[in-house]
């Protein structure tokens, strides 16, 4: 065995003078090691200081003192090539668990191979399992490898001689056994602290072996290692960006393994107990928010009597935690049924700790009503609730006028629907396109408005899911779950309202819910929101957490969410690629922003203006094209296909403009260039190219919304922005009253802005 990587670490004890003669066995010093620092609380005190090169002092006055040695050393056993990245097995002595020998495995891909640091995941197997079982079973590397995720496997358990276990042995309590706990009896706490072992030396293990992204960690297991995924991402809060489950213990203190394993770790106080149960750690959680992933097989032979998945179900709605409990049909308790949806999961991981959201709950789930919903409906609604509301609106009365600032009646929300009070709107070049006239299903009057958050006033008939006091982000592509193009997994044209959304009006009678002196005023985009309330669809309307604030979450309504998912939904660009980005607003420098999440080699971006080609370089941008400096005969596309010798990769057009299109589309590679248009055209308006600019490989395609199923994932979208993973505020240049709203529109017009954000 070769050594990979030691550290000498040194910690001044107080020991026995007989500690660790010649001859004893490596457990047994241990053990003797750990006596000496009085018992477990001071060993995983000892551990924790060892690995982090302080020093400990012991004060009592009648031992003798020596300086100990303790090598926190990492002994690679083997490594094997896997996807282009390697596998590898580690052993090193742990002072957490009473000095035994502990292995565990670690997946690096190959960019981690490179020198890049990566984001880690844990994987927690279940009972009688090694580090092994996973790396050997799992078929996980593949994805993790395309991911960038490096994976981690420790054991279950202390191991070796001097380590005490139940006689006779059963597999269900001791070595193999572990249940991710810190033990307190006698017999057990020196050795069976694989809660501190996992939290606080592996981790210190693992960055000695290969470089981890600090803070970018998370967790998942299997059965028992399911139970510990979930209470250890519980019991610390926000340390685990994410946490996932195969078939968890989810209530042991009501299932047999923990009734037998819990009185034997922690003794007979059942309080204990319900410190490692996953059940009883939701029911108390008061930390950040947090999104579970479950999954469990229907024909699992442990479901109903071990595993309990109502339990976490019942807890997660009554706490209104975000819980995606998938019950697959078939599915036993095996590597087999891990195998078959691990892949989901890495892709659930990576986009919690990537910042590159890649993952949806299934269309049939929709989260409890309670989620991100507070325990009592706000009642300062109350004496509005079923009334006309008289308020203030900002109308275009007809095309290419400034709109109008009036008092407009907003009417009740009849079944279906939910009444908001704006609290935040954002300008968007469609509400100007839609003002001049250019929007072929732009209807006069009507309230314009769509990039935007709010608040929950009332709700009508028949609307589950949302209740007064609600913080919601409207979202112009509406979704349902259940229509033809919701169920799609990479769809979000939403079928569900959009014919009466185009017509201006309401899905409930077919009329619009604004009125003016008695005359009615049409909707816009089936949101509306230049008015202090609005009336939607419930389909249009996405709860987000009531921490996020709404003067900056409001933009994830529109521009910048459809750039970001412009990349990595409609391109899906991989690591390496070449792009091209048409037009610097805020839509293109959200694409640019998503182009340097997905590790794009080279952005070219190409605008009119330099302050913007300025803009994009701090964004990530690598080439700047001023289209107005071009000489003359040279066009955008032979200079980007001159810079890159066939063309880019990828490229995205975000002008609205159909010469910029065709620009777009043909500096993209012959053979595999894709050209995506996130533009929108003014009316009549048409593209054009050469028949074989496609015939010779490339990919034209479109965008709406950047792809993102808006319910489900516009909540993780404010997630990622809470957790400091994507820009908002950036982006927002100017903010001003309603009030001046007119004002709002000349800065955008003049290009002298990126989001103008608008309040009340």
């Amino acid at each position: 065995m070769a050594a990979f990587a030691s550290q000498q670490r040194f910690a001044s004890v107080a020991i026995p003078s007989w500690a660790g003669p010649q001859g004893q066995s490596q457990a047994q010093a241990g053990l003797a090691w750990q006596e000496a620092l009085s018992g477990a609380k001071v060993a995983v005190a000892c551990g924790a200081a060892l690995l982090t090169g302080a020093r400990i002092r012991s004060s009592a006055p009648s031992e003798s003192r020596v300086q100990v040695a303790c090598r926190a050393s990492v002994t690679k056993e083997s490594s094997v090539r896997c996807f282009g990245g390697s596998v590898d097995r580690y052993e090193h002595m742990s002072p957490t668990l009473g000095g035994c020998a502990m292995r565990f495995t670690v997946f690096v891909p190959e960019r981690g191979l490179c020198g890049d640091a990566l984001p880690v995941v844990f994987w927690l197997s279940g009972l009688t399992c090694t580090d092994e079982n996973f790396a050997q079973k799992a078929g996980a590397f593949e994805s993790a490898s395309e991911l960038g995720l490096i994976l981690v496997m420790p054991d279950t358990s202390p191991r070796g001689e001097g380590v005490p276990d139940e006689n006779p042995k059963e597999y269900d309590f001791g070595v193999g056994a572990g249940f991710y706990l810190n033990a307190t009896t006698e017999k057990y706490k020196t050795h069976y602290n694989m809660l501190d072992y996992i939290t606080k030396e592996l981790p210190e293990m693992v960055s000695q072996v290969c470089k981890t992204l600090p803070g970018r960690a998370s967790i998942m297991g299997h059965s028992m290692g399911g139970h510990g995924a979930l209470t250890i991402a519980l019991k610390n809060p926000g340390v685990y960006k994410s946490v996932s489950a195969f078939a968890p213990i989810t209530n042991p203190i009501n299932a047999p393994w923990g009734q037998k394993a819990f009185p034997l770790y922690l003794g007979a106080d059942e309080s204990k107990w319900k410190e490692y149960d996953t059940v009883e750690l939701v029911k108390a959680y008061s930390g950040p928010p947090v999104r579970l992933l479950v999954d469990q097989g229907s024909a699992d032979s442990f479901l109903e009597q071990q595993l309990r998945p109502d339990a976490l179900k019942t807890a997660c709605d009554d706490k209104g935690m975000p819980l995606t409990l998938r019950m697959q049909e078939g599915y036993d308790h095996s590597y087999y049924f891990i195998q078959s949806f691990i892949k989901d999961h890495l892709h659930f991981h990576a986009s919690h700790l990537c910042g590159m959201l890649s993952w949806t709950s299934p269309t049939s789930m929709k989260p409890a009503a309670s989620v991100y919903s507070s325990a009592i409906p706000d009642k300062s609604f109350d004496g509005t609730a079923g009334k006309e509301i008289e308020c203030l609106a900002a109308v275009a009365f007809e095309p290419k006028k400034p709109l109008q600032l009036v008092k407009v009646m907003v009417g009740p929300p009849q079944a279906g629907e939910v009444r908001i009070k704006t609290s935040a709107v954002a300008l968007c070049h469609t509400d100007a396109y839609t003002l001049e006239g250019s929007d072929p299903e732009g209807l006069f009057p009507c309230i314009l408005g769509h990039e935007a958050s709010g608040v929950v006033e009332s709700v009508g008939e028949g609307v589950t899911g949302l209740q007064p006091g609600d913080h919601v982000i409207p979202c112009y592509q509406a979704y349902c779950g259940d229509c033809k193009f919701c169920r799609r997994p990479n769809i979000n044209l939403c079928t569900s309202v959009r014919a009466f959304t185009g017509k201006g009006v309401m899905k409930a009678d077919g009329k619009p819910r604004f009125t003016y002196e008695g005359k009615p005023i049409y909707h816009f985009m089936g949101t509306s929101s230049f008015a202090e309330y609005s009336v939607l669809h419930a389909e249009s309307l996405a709860k987000v957490r009531q921490d996020a604030p709404l003067e900056k979450v409001c933009l994830l309504g529109c521009g910048i969410s459809t750039g970001w998912g412009a990349v990595w939904n409609t391109a899906k660009v991989e690591r390496g690629a070449t792009a091209a980005v048409f037009g610097l607003g805020a839509v293109g420098l959200s694409v640019v922003e998503a182009l340097v999440k997905a590790g794009a080699s080279r952005i070219i971006v190409v605008d009119l203006l330099q302050d913007k080609l300025d803009l994009a370089k701090k964004w990530g941008a690598t080439d700047f094209i001023n289209a107005s400096e071009l000489p003359e005969g040279e066009t955008t596309t032979s200079k980007i296909v001159g810079m890159t010798e066939f063309g880019v990769d990828y490229s995205f057009e975000c002008t609205g403009s159909v010469a910029v299109m065709r620009s777009a589309l043909e500096c993209s590679a012959r053979g595999w260039g894709k050209s995506i248009t996130l533009g929108v055209a003014a009316a009549g308006q048409e593209i054009a190219t050469r028949p074989f600019q496609l015939i010779t490989g490339r990919s034209w395609m479109g965008t709406a919304f950047g792809g993102w199923k808006s319910k489900p994932q516009v909540p993780m979208l404010v997630d990622q922005y809470m957790d400091g993973q994507l820009k908002i505020d950036e982006y927002i240049t100017h903010e001003m009253k309603f009030g001046e709203i007119n004002e709002a529109f000349d800065l955008m017009h003049r290009g002298e802005c990126l989001r103008v954000v608008l309040t009340f």
